[in-house]
């Protein structure tokens, strides 16, 4: 993936919003109900997600970073919207000018514009996964859905699909937007309701 062509620091902030917004427009009720994905409910969901926040921030205050994604009991809290605007101010106050630096990653010790482009892009995913548990289909902004096109681009398709990845495509009408196609390509489905 060419980690120039996207402001990661941008991306990074960007996705936190974006997460933050869903969660906010979450009603309580919901959160027990199941999500689109399989065997998680939506406070899995968002406990997941809060994990791949807590990620992003740890990795630019150059903190010590755990392997593998994160699971959505380590995260799971009473107050996630309180908790996402925490990180987020975190992610604001710490972020570097400089992303160059090294950090630990899966793939070693990278720069950490490019130890970012997962954790960030699984922000943005999943924010589109709240909405769409709530039956709202939702457009990912162009830069951060370009953003996350190149990364699954990137990836194998063996990789892609592998356990606790994606999940087979799906199929979307010829009418979809943009990031639905994007959604059924990584395993969602977009058609009709949630």
């Amino acid at each position: 993936m060419n980690d120039a062509t996207a402001p990661i620091g941008t991306m990074a902030t960007e996705a936190m919003d974006l997460l933050i917004k869903a969660v906010e427009q979450t009603p309580p009720e919901s959160w027990d109900q199941p999500s689109n994905l399989e065997g998680w409910s939506v406070r899995d969901l968002v406990g997941h997600a809060t994990g791949s926040a807590a990620k992003i921030v740890t990795l630019v205050e150059d903190g010590e970073v755990w392997g593998g994604p994160s699971e959505p009991a380590d995260w799971v809290c009473d107050a996630p919207a309180a908790r996402l605007h925490e990180l987020a101010a975190r992610l604001r106050d710490a972020l570097p000018a400089d992303l160059g630096a090294p950090r630990a990653s899966p793939e070693g010790e990278v720069p950490l514009h490019r130890a970012l482009t997962y954790p960030v892009s699984d922000l943005a995913l999943h924010s589109w996964d709240v909405h769409r548990c709530q039956g709202r289909l939702v457009e990912l902004p162009g830069d951060m859905l370009a953003f996350c096109r190149r990364l699954v681009e990137s990836v194998p398709e063996d990789m892609l699909r592998r356990p606790g990845g994606f999940g087979p495509a799906q199929s979307a009408p010829a009418d979809s937007t943009p990031t639905a196609r994007l959604m059924a390509h990584l395993g969602r489905s977009v058609n009709g309701q949630a």
